[in-house]
C-alpha cells in the first residue's frame, strides 16, 4: 500500500468533519442556542456519570445502524428460502443503504425518546457537549432536521432499494 492515500485522507477528513456542522446549519437554517442558555449551560458543573450517559446515548445511535446492517446483510440471506450466493451483493448494498437510513430515522426516534426521558440537568449537559463539539443547535431542532434528512434520504434512494429488491 502506498503512503499517499493515507496522507490525503488524514489531511482531508478532520477538516471536513470540522466544517460539516456549519454547513448543515446554513443548509437547514438552524438557529443557534441563545446566549442566556449558553451562559447557563457553561456555568454549571456536571457529575462525571453524565459523560457515561452521553456516551451510551451515542453508542445506541451508532449501534442501531449496525444492527440494521447485520439484519439485512447476514440474517435475511440465511432465512431466504431460495438464496443464491451470486446475488449476495444485493443484500450487502441493501444493508448499507438501510444502515445509513437507520442512523437517520432510528437515530431521530432514539433522540426523541432519550430527550423526553432525560432530566433538565442532563439536557443541559447534552447542550454543553453539542456546543463543545461545534453543533450549538438545540436538540429538538436537530431531531427535526434528522427527520427531514432521513425522509429525503429514503426518497432519494428508493429507486436503488427497488432495484435491489
Amino acid at each position: 500500500m502506498s503512503f499517499l492515500p493515507y496522507s490525503v485522507i488524514g489531511v482531508l477528513v478532520p477538516a471536513l468533519v470540522k466544517k460539516t456542522p456549519e454547513v448543515l446549519k446554513k443548509i437547514f437554517k438552524l438557529q443557534p442556542i441563545d446566549d442566556a442558555t449558553k451562559a447557563r449551560v457553561t456555568a454549571k458543573a456536571y457529575p462525571w456519570y453524565y459523560a457515561i450517559g452521553y456516551a451510551c446515548w451515542l453508542l445506541c445511535l451508532f449501534l442501531s445502524g449496525f444492527a440494521v446492517f447485520g439484519y439485512v446483510a447476514f440474517y435475511l440471506p440465511v432465512i431466504f428460502v431460495e438464496f443464491d450466493p451470486g446475488v449476495y451483493w444485493k443484500f450487502i448494498f441493501l444493508g448499507l443503504i438501510n444502515m445509513v437510513g437507520a442512523w437517520l430515522i432510528i437515530g431521530a426516534l432514539l433522540d426523541q425518546l432519550f430527550w423526553w426521558l432525560s432530566s433538565d440537568s442532563f439536557k443541559d449537559y447534552v447542550r454543553y457537549r453539542n456546543m463543545k463539539e461545534g453543533m450549538d443547535v438545540d436538540v429538538p431542532l436537530q431531531i427535526c432536521t434528522l427527520w427531514k434528512i432521513g425522509i429525503g434520504y429514503y426518497v432519494l434512494f428508493s429507486p436503488a432499494i427497488y432495484f435491489l429488491l
